[in-house]
């Protein structure tokens, strides 16, 4: 954000009269908005590997501690449904994150 509010026409916008929430609303946000979205498909990816250690630390039940004592125990099928599912999140993910980057930039397309 700090390198977009550096950009010349955020200077332009502001030499126009806007005032700095509709600058920073409406020219700033828009073209940083491609590394909010790449941020949070990352972020909402790395939440499946930190529940993976929440769960065994703290003993909750879930999709991370099952696959703990799936691999302890040698459970291998249970393993390999484990894994596929947290890969399915982290691929589905970064879908819905590609397909955000079109609405949010409109000169990015789906094709």
């Amino acid at each position: 954000m700090l390198e977009i509010l550096a950009e010349p026409f955020i200077w332009t916008a502001r030499a126009k009269g806007l005032s700095e929430p509709m600058v920073i609303y409406t020219h700033a946000l828009r073209h940083a908005g491609i590394s909010i979205v790449t941020m949070a498909a990352h972020v909402f990816a790395a939440l499946m590997g930190g529940a993976i250690i929440v769960e065994t630390v703290f003993g909750y039940s879930g999709m991370g501690r099952l696959l703990v004592q799936a691999v302890f125990l040698r459970d291998y099928p249970v393993v390999q449904a484990a894994s596929l599912m947290i890969a399915l999140f982290v691929v589905g993910t970064y879908v819905v994150a590609d397909i955000v980057y079109a609405i949010v930039d409109p000169r990015i397309r789906i094709g």
